[in-house]
């Protein structure tokens, strides 16, 4: 069974906002106290976060976090192959994860933590993946509008040749969110003349 990204950032989303929950009641229930066990206690918990750091970074294995992840998926329902390029991307996130809770946690010992009361959450922007089809896809409809206009008007100018391919795909509505005349003169008329 394949997992679809969406679901990798909810799964991975949960696991931040739990960790940070755990944060909060640890902080709540334990204060290490002043002198040498506080200390000793921040530089354990800053070795913690750097070790944490260097798995993400590095690509090292995580029992603990790799645990969560297999929790995780448990609860979920959801089977995915450990060599799959999305159970490595699973992992990948889980680990920024915790190593983002961890450094969070460390700012609330040390003071300079920002309180808030809402949870923070990873970053969510469009995939990649989707981002790269997107672009082809509309790449893709420009040259095929540009060839079109420029065996009528095989001298047109790149800027006119922008605004009609913005008007043609308002008019036509192929795709949701159309880019603008001047994203398409910058952006997707790179070749011109030649498509």
């Amino acid at each position: 069974m394949t997992i679809s990204e969406e679901q990798i950032i909810e799964l991975a989303q949960k696991y931040l906002s739990k960790l940070q929950r755990a944060n909060e009641i640890e902080f709540a229930i334990n204060k290490p106290g002043v002198g040498e066990d506080y200390y000793d206690f921040l530089d354990g918990l800053d070795s913690k976060c750097s070790h944490l750091a260097d798995d993400f970074r590095i690509g090292y294995q995580n029992d603990e976090v790799e645990a969560d992840l297999e929790s995780a998926l448990g609860v979920a329902n959801i089977k995915v192959d450990r060599e799959s390029k999305e159970y490595k991307l699973l992992i990948s996130k889980f680990l920024f994860a915790a190593t983002q809770a961890c450094f969070q946690r460390l700012s609330m010992y040390k003071g300079d933590f920002d309180y808030k009361l809402e949870l923070t959450k990873l970053v969510t922007e469009e995939p990649l993946i989707k981002r790269r089809a997107k672009t082809l896809a509309i790449q893709e409809e420009v040259n095929k509008i540009a060839k079109e206009i420029m065996v009528k008007h095989p001298a047109i100018p790149k800027y006119n040749l922008a605004k009609d391919i913005a008007d043609i795909l308002v008019k036509d509505n192929n795709l949701p969110n159309p880019p603008k005349y001047e994203a398409i003169r910058k952006k997707y008329l790179t070749t011109y003349p030649s498509f």
